[in-house]
């Protein structure tokens, strides 16, 4: 994600937003400040994900259009997922 980011940081058409449910405090500021996502980071509750995203399993990647229509969504845990040629590939549908 953050190679992807570095290609899209300076297109006001895409943004990136990492969403974590982890419960514990320290564990999450240490992931954090181990991986350094130069885009933001917003926190809710499993709960919370299950009902408002229908989150299930994590990781998930969701792609959401100008609408903030879900377009597409990837599970997380798919060793090509996050690949900078998939996330562009989903970028770039979503831009037309």
């Amino acid at each position: 994600m953050k190679s992807a980011y570095a290609t899209y940081q300076n297109d006001p058409g895409v943004q990136f937003l990492l969403v974590s449910i982890d419960e514990d405090d320290k564990r999450l500021k240490r992931y954090l400040n181990e991986m350094k996502f130069p885009f933001p980071v917003a926190r809710i509750t499993a709960a919370q994900a299950g009902q408002r995203m229908g989150v299930d399993n994590t990781p998930m990647t969701f792609y959401v259009d100008r609408k903030r229509v879900v377009r597409y969504q990837t599970n997380g845990s798919e060793s090509h997922g996050d690949s900078p040629v998939r996330v562009g590939w989903f970028i770039d549908q979503l831009k037309h």
